[in-house]
């Protein structure tokens, strides 16, 4: 028994070490909160982290959630945000019309990464059958699975 607590009191260890660290406004280096507040002055529930050797900043815009990775030299690392359903693109949302018209679009999320975006789509038919696909900005299906 005590093995098994002195195992699991590591692993919470270890666990807490390699999470994020909350970082204090001035924490954060006076050129990437500057080049935040300037492109999203309308940010609310702002929370910056450290993240590895990235910063890491999840905030509100219009009650849909975005988060940003900077590098230290201030460039955008990755990019994730919510979108509701009439921001999605044509192709998308043609690709949900013609294939799974029998679901509901639940949630959106588009991740920015290299230049490259994708959609992350989670799809609700009925109240048991869920559905997730991962689709590029043309409409095609990376990856889909059920949940």
């Amino acid at each position: 028994m005590m093995k098994n607590l002195k195992i699991a009191a590591l692993a919470l260890f270890a666990t807490a070490a390699v999470s994020a660290q909350d970082l204090r406004m001035d924490e954060v280096p006076t050129n990437l909160a500057d080049s935040f507040q300037k492109e999203y002055p309308n940010a609310s529930d702002v929370e910056w982290e450290m993240e590895g050797m990235n910063y890491n900043v999840e905030f509100d815009v219009d009650r849909l959630e975005h988060e940003i990775w900077y590098s230290k030299d201030g460039k955008i690392v990755k990019m994730e945000q919510e979108l509701d359903n009439k921001n999605l693109s044509d192709m998308i949302t043609k690709l949900i019309d013609s294939k799974y018209s029998a679901y509901k679009i639940d949630s959106v999320e588009m991740t920015e990464k290299d230049g490259k975006k994708t959609y992350e789509v989670e799809l609700d038919k009925g109240w048991t059958e869920e559905k997730t696909l991962i689709v590029d900005e043309n409409g095609k299906v990376i990856n889909e699975y059920d949940d």
